[in-house]
């Protein structure tokens, strides 16, 4: 099945390279070919042109000549029938649906040993068998009647006819509300059970494959839950029922169960009600298409007709109905092929299946659904395997549309992966903005509530006409702590640019810590600094210098102002690398103890931190610097100081 669905792959893929031109061609050919091959095709007793049971011509050594008389009333008896004309024919009788009753007039050749009559097709309601040479009653069989009305348990009908030393002529008597085609077959006893197995194991592997197909339809469909699947399993389903029945295979497995009129009605509706739960899948995948949407609404009005019907078939109108769902079917193959050359998909559905695919299968398809109900109205005379194109039509059908609709949920399935990941990554773009927007919002909001307290005294040394000098150190003042916050929010938003441009040199820490202690405003008369080793290392100066000074910086801003600021200095290794440890410590003054759970967060600023300016990003930057670094920064209070560890590496990784 795996290399079927492969192949139908490749020939789905080169079909779709041809231009729209060379459609008009396969439309043609799926008409007229089968066409040429029916007239061309020889005659043959067996139904399956002799291929199924292996005999061809043998039958015909018994069967020596056919021919026919239409009862149009129904009301001549045997007596009267075998007086009339009679019209000869070759190969199958074909006279289409009617009320009329046909007599047919075998003349069988002479045997020593018994023949058996075979007929078929199985849904033939009534046939009774006339042979004067006995004198036996006539014999009736069909599929009214219970199986054991046949002479061999087989599928279809047949008779035993007896041995006679010269030919002779046995006339059967036909009546059908289904349509009156009818083959026949007569062989020797010894050619029974071989024939008889041989059809039916062709009709089991046959059901067997129809049934495989919808167990493979049904597990992908419980696998993707797709609407245009779920159509086209109800339709497979129906098909797969009309088929058995079409074999005479419900009959023949269940007559001792089920009477016979109980086939003869499930037969007659499946064939009724195939046309209307089988459009549904049509007008499910055509839609998607965007056909002509007048064909569409004519198509969609259809399955209505096929509903009055059923009302027509169970009300008594067998034949009618039965007739006119022929009639109807076949308009509908010419509307679905022309619904499906009209389509214009979006490219969206066209991945899906593409629109060379969808015509491919409607052309074949239906083009010989088409020549098979044109045979069996009588408008064109039939060969024997006329009968086997129905279903045979249908098994195409099964397996070329499975492979299309596996190849589509595939496809389908990949579509709906990648609209998951594109509405994800939509969804996580859109929480990625909304973080962005608090931040911008939260950062506007410190910016303004930090900068309102430096341009107040601004505002108000340069109002005040008294003490000029003291009012401009004031003023001073406010003006570097408004660059100070400035510096570090531009600190901050340029710190993914910073870990990219690193530029490592032999680095310092003395020197470093000193000059800070001397720029940072209340800190160099505190600082105790006791470094207790190497303090040398290589790092980015520029980088190590933000992270120093923004902890020295908060040390003398928040703690206590006439507590030391201790920083001291020692050798660590930390995951089999060496490298150094730099502590700074202090006493907590008026700001109180910072929260350990927001400690590093943007813009967090305790409630005692707010007598102070500043912007919340100190802390959330050093660390962010320290982990390009290569190193860590972690709070380790003790009982009585604020204490921070920063770990970084002798050398960079």
């Amino acid at each position: 099945m795996f290399n079927f669905i492969l192949l139908l792959a490749g020939f789905v893929r080169s079909l779709a390279r041809w231009h729209r031109p060379a459609w008009a061609t396969v439309l043609a050919a799926a008409l007229l070919l089968p066409c040429l091959v029916m007239a061309q095709a020889p005659a043959s007793g067996d139904p399956t042109g002799g291929l199924a049971s292996g005999k061809g011509q043998a039958e015909h050594r018994y069967l020596l000549a056919q021919a026919y008389w239409t009862d149009v009333g129904g009301k001549t008896s045997f007596a009267q029938a075998r007086e009339q004309s009679y019209t000869p024919y070759e190969g199958l009788l074909n006279r289409g649906y009617t009320d009329a009753v046909h007599w047919l007039r075998l003349t069988v050749a002479a045997s020593e040993t018994p023949l058996g009559l075979f007929i078929s097709p199985p849904w033939l309601d009534e046939i009774t068998l006339y042979d004067p040479a006995t004198d036996t009653p006539p014999i009736t069989a069909g599929d009214r009647y219970p199986a054991s009305q046949s002479a061999f348990h087989s599928l279809g009908h047949s008779f035993k006819l007896p041995p006679s030393p010269a030919a002779r002529d046995v006339w059967l008597r036909l009546q059908s509300t289904s349509t009156h085609i009818v083959n026949l077959e007569v062989m020797a006893v010894d050619d029974i059970p071989r024939s008889i197995t041989g059809n039916i194991l062709w009709a089991a592997v046959y059901a067997t494959l129809l049934l495989l197909i919808f167990l493979v339809l049904l597990v992908i469909w419980w696998l993707q839950r797709d609407r245009i699947l779920s159509a086209y399993l109800v339709r497979h389903a129906v098909f797969t029922y009309y088929v058995f029945a079409f074999l005479g295979l419900p009959a023949l497995l269940l007559s001792a169960w089920l009477p016979p009129a109980f086939f003869d009605k499930f037969f007659s509706l499946s064939a009724t009600v195939l046309m209307t739960l089988g459009l549904r899948f049509d007008i499910e995948l055509l839609s998607s298409y965007k056909p002509n949407r007048h064909l569409l609404r004519l198509i969609e009005a259809i399955p209505w007709i096929g509903v009055g019907l059923v009302i027509m078939l169970l009300a008594g109108y067998e034949r009618q109905a039965l007739q006119m769902n022929v009639y109807i079917l076949m308009v509908t193959t010419l509307l679905l092929m022309l619904t499906a050359l009209s389509c214009k998909p979006d490219p969206g559905v066209e991945r899906l299946m593409s629109k060379q695919a969808l015509l491919a299968y409607y052309t074949i398809i239906m083009g010989g659904l088409l020549v098979s109900l044109i045979a069996l109205v009588g408008w064109i005379q039939p060969r024997p395997w006329t009968l086997q194109i129905l279903i045979f039509n249908g098994m195409v059908s099964a397996l070329v549309m499975t492979g299309l609709l596996f190849i589509r949920s595939q496809r389908r399935a990949r579509d709906a992966q990648r609209k998951n990941w594109e509405l994800t990554k939509a969804q996580e773009d859109l929480e990625l903005e909304h973080r962005r927007r608090q931040e911008q919002s939260q950062f506007l909001h410190m910016l303004m509530h930090e900068l309102k307290t430096p341009l107040s005294i601004v505002s108000l040394a340069l109002g005040t006409k008294g003490n000029r000098e003291q009012n401009l150190n004031h003023a001073g003042r406010a003006v570097q702590d408004m660059k100070a916050i400035l510096e570090r929010c531009i600190q901050a938003d340029r710190s993914g640019e910073l870990m990219l441009n690193r530029r490592v040199e032999q680095i310092d820490l003395d020197g470093i810590i000193r000059n800070l202690g001397e720029t940072i405003p209340g800190l160099q008369k505190r600082l105790q600094f006791a470094p207790q080793a190497a303090t040398h290392l290589q790092t980015d100066r520029q980088l190590l210098r933000i992270v120093l000074g923004n902890l020295l910086h908060n040390a003398a801003a928040y703690g206590d102002p006439v507590a030391p600021v201790t920083v001291s200095l020692r050798s660590a290794r930390y995951e089999h690398r060496d490298g150094t440890r730099i502590c700074i410590g202090n006493i907590p003054g008026l700001a109180g103890w910072p929260d350990q759970q927001q400690l590093f967060s943007k813009y967090y600023r305790s409630p005692g931190a707010q007598r102070e300016s500043g912007s919340g990003l100190g802390l959330y930057l050093a660390r962010q610097l320290a982990s390009s670094l290569g190193g860590w920064l972690r709070y380790c209070p003790t009982d009585t100081e604020v204490r921070f560890e920063l770990w970084l590496p002798q050398t960079p990784a």
